[in-house]
């Protein structure tokens, strides 16, 4: 699942960038990350973390994006995270949903949880 969960990831990032650059925008420049992994619980632990807030950034961001092309390029990647993110949590051990409604995290919320990993 890593790897190809892995490979989504990367496909949404291009999947965006390229949206990004079609609209006639600049993409930002990809962060450094530092995950600071030692076992595989350590692995397991981020990547839910990631996947669920990832899915409430998305949540969160939908509201604010103008562009249709930017929401329908977002809309059909939250789902995809959602599924990451319950496939990560079931085999956790922790219930697939955090209830019947996501929560959207504000970009504050969202910088919180990630800062502590982007190392440049």
């Amino acid at each position: 699942m890593a790897k190809e969960f892995g490979e989504h990831e990367q496909a949404h990032v291009d999947a965006l960038k390229a949206t990004i650059k079609k609209l006639g925008g600049k993409p930002v420049k990809s962060p450094t990350f530092a995950f600071g992994l030692k076992t595989p619980a350590d692995f397991e632990k981020l990547a839910i973390t990631l996947e669920d807030t990832g899915v409430s950034a998305y949540n969160g961001a939908a509201p604010m994006i103008k562009s249709k092309e930017v929401l329908a390029a977002a809309g059909g990647i939250v789902q995809v995270e959602a599924r990451h993110a319950a496939a990560l949590r079931f085999l956790g051990g922790m219930a697939p949903t955090k209830g019947p409604v996501d929560q959207p995290l504000a970009k504050a919320a969202v910088l919180k949880a990630v800062k502590p990993l982007i190392k440049a």
